[in-house]
């Protein structure tokens, strides 16, 4: 077992503070991981953590290998990014698709304008496909939809939000609540409502409505342009980002309306490699990223 292995779990076991949670974090034994920091502390002849009950707390010795540890992981991650990268430009940075569309190309367009020799790494793609890219730790850098069923965690990557959104009601015209002004949860019992094949949305919509106990009739849909063209044509409804329908509500082809007691809120931001120092160029779109909003 290599030395960045073990410094791998005992960084792991920090963050975790328990044997159990870390094994389950690393896909690995917890005989595994004892064994691991019982190697460290035998290479460095000293407790690298005081144990109590189920839980562990880093001695005066383990806080300064901590420190080490954090950057010669980076280090490790650093060197990765250079050998991995044919261009010299480091690792992809992946963007989701549905925010490059309704919300970040502008943003983008001038990121590029400003960087025209740094855009080459910016990849538009499904957010399925940078889920796959996080797993494979093919990235250091994404932009994407943030809920609480993102494994990211499993995969050594952390998140921050850049900004959030809020999930509208909205239907045609012509439906027959167009007259109303304000909705209730028991309004929504038995209706149809659209939901996108996108599991992250899925999940932060059906959490909410989970909650309400309101039995509800869910159709899945390929993307937003599709639920928006099925609700002029219908009575279904749908909980959208308003960035993604604003177009048809500013053109009056759909409404939106509020529900008394329901907020449906998804974060958005970035998804980063835990211990990585990142590159010049990943630096300078995350700093243009967050000076947008």
């Amino acid at each position: 077992m290599s030395s960045a292995d073990k410094l791998q779990t005992f960084l792991t076991l920090v963050e975790c503070r328990s044997f159990t949670e870390t094994a389950k974090r690393l896909y690995t034994s917890q005989p595994t991981v004892s064994n691991h920091i019982q190697q460290l502390e035998n290479q460095y002849g000293a407790a690298l953590f005081h144990r109590s009950g189920k839980s562990v707390i880093l001695t005066n010795k383990g806080k300064v290998l901590y420190d080490y540890a954090q950057r010669i992981m980076s280090l490790y991650q650093e060197a990765a990014s250079e050998l991995q990268n044919d261009t010299q430009q480091g690792l992809p940075i992946y963007i989701c698709k549905d925010l490059n569309t309704y919300l970040l190309s502008d943003m983008i367009k001038r990121f590029i304008d400003k960087y025209p020799d740094k855009s080459s790494p910016l990849q538009i793609v499904e957010n399925v496909e940078i889920q796959k890219k996080l797993q494979q730790k093919k990235t250091n850098l994404a932009i994407m939809p943030l809920t609480e069923t993102n494994d990211y965690r499993e995969y050594g990557y952390d998140s921050e939000t850049l900004f959030a959104e809020d999930l509208l009601l909205v239907a045609s015209p012509e439906h027959p609540w167009s007259k109303r002004k304000m909705l209730y949860l028991r309004d929504l019992s038995h209706q149809k409502l659209l939901v996108p094949k996108n599991e992250q949305l899925q999940a932060v919509i059906l959490k909410a409505l989970n909650r309400s106990q309101i039995p509800i009739e869910i159709i899945y849909m390929k993307n937003f342009d599709e639920i928006s063209e099925e609700l002029k044509h219908s009575h279904a409804l749908a909980f959208l980002p308003y960035y993604a329908v604003n177009k048809g509500i500013s053109s009056g082809e759909l409404i939106t309306r509020p529900v008394a007691g329901l907020q449906i809120k998804r974060r958005n931001g970035f998804v980063i490699r835990k211990n990585t120092v990142l590159t010049e160029l990943e630096q300078a779109f995350y700093s243009f990223a967050k000076e947008a909003f």
